[in-house]
């Protein structure tokens, strides 16, 4: 099990994180560039010293800023894989594979045997006498993490290892490594801002903003709960943050939207708040911090102010218009439609199907209402 505290400041970026990742599973660092993500394997492999804190692997302690223990770099059993490579182009993939067991001063025997075994692992027989710039990218991605394989680590880091790839090769590239993580049960540590990524390979994932860990869980927890907009786009979802100002009849509550502006439009949405569900007392609940989540779809677009009985209607401006799919307007294609509530939230987006679309003669800039019912939007603690 990996045991991290770090407390750093590097010239105007702070970085505080304190999180746990379980033996032999796939810890992901997921936010978006400049997060502090990479910064953290650097700290972890120690690359970086942080000015306060600890890293602890299966019991041994290779930093502790109280205990001034500070192992360096090159004795700890940490395989990195940096995300452009890094490999070196007048060496042949064997020899770059082999660069650390020669630091090592092991036997050629020895070198050649778990060379041979990596290049295996990795798919890659029959190209260890080539050079880096015969590959592709996707090769030359298996061959850097042959070189950090062959060192058998007991923590391997994974900064961006599928970013330098194209489309197609990075969806080949998925398959491959995740065949390779699973059998090779190493404790690993991977760092991406894609998503999809995430939901793929980790069996924690760690949400990472400004420095700081903002949410970790499952798969689940994040699609179902974020608690950041960063998440809920992610997702898909619509977010909204607040504080709980009402109850009416269980489980039904009221959220007042926090705004960045005091002086701004105040937004109020009525959810189902999953808590109250739960037997919670309700009055305890009164001014607590609340998340609401909304989806696309279950918000209903009129032109005109409607005659509903949804309990959330809003007046907005539309931002834009996505088509996704073709324009005929089959049965499966839907529009993404963003709308302006006010300058303090984020915009509200609903999906319609495309003949909806079409019908109503959306354009950028109209003035719009949306509607959902408060059972289509879930509020969390």
């Amino acid at each position: 099990m990996l045991d991290v505290a770090l407390d750093t400041s590097l010239k105007n970026f702070h970085l505080a994180v304190k999180f746990v990742a379980e033996a032999g599973q796939t810890t992901v660092l997921l936010g978006e560039s400049g997060a502090g993500k990479s910064t953290i394997l650097r700290l972890l492999a120690g690359l970086l010293h942080p000015q306060q804190g600890h890293i602890t692997l299966d019991g041994i302690t290779y930093y502790d800023s109280t205990q001034h223990i500070a192992v360096p770099p090159q004795e700890r059993p940490f395989g990195y894989v940096f995300q452009d490579y890094v490999l070196f182009p007048h060496l042949t993939i064997f020899e770059n594979i082999a660069f650390g067991l020669r630091a090592q001063r092991l036997h050629s025997r020895i070198i050649k045997e778990r060379v041979g075994q990596v290049l295996e692992q990795v798919n890659l027989i029959g190209l260890e006498l080539r050079y880096p710039t015969q590959l592709s990218g996707g090769q030359q991605q298996r061959a850097a993490l042959a070189r950090a394989l062959v060192l058998q680590p007991q923590l391997l880091l994974l900064d961006e290892p599928l970013a330098a790839l194209d489309v197609q090769t990075r969806r080949e590239v998925r398959q491959e490594l995740r065949h390779i993580l699973a059998q090779t049960d190493i404790t690993t540590l991977m760092v991406t801002h894609q998503y999809l990524d995430a939901l793929l390979f980790g069996d924690q994932i760690l949400v990472v903003d400004h420095g700081r860990i903002i949410q970790q869980g499952g798969q689940r927890e994040l699609r179902e709960h974020p608690r950041s907009s960063y998440i809920a786009e992610l997702v898909g979802v619509n977010f909204f943050h607040g504080h709980i100002t009402g109850l009416e009849a269980n489980p039904i509550c009221i959220i007042q939207v926090d705004s960045e502006d005091p002086h701004g439009l105040p937004l109020q949405v009525i959810a189902t708040l999953k808590e109250l569900e739960q037997n919670a007392e309700p009055g305890a609940t009164i001014g607590a911090k609340a998340f609401v989540v909304v989806d696309p779809r279950s918000i209903t677009l009129h032109q005109a102010p409607p005659e509903s009985s949804a309990r959330n209607m809003f007046r907005g401006t539309i931002m834009h218009i996505l088509q996704q799919g073709n324009i005929a307007g089959d049965q499966d294609d839907h529009t993404r439609v963003s709308i302006i509530l006010n300058s303090n939230t984020a915009p509200l987006t609903a999906e319609i199907t495309a003949a909806s679309a079409i019908r109503m003669q959306l354009h950028e800039g109209d003035v719009i209402y949306a509607s959902f019912k408060a059972t289509e939007a879930l509020a969390y603690t």
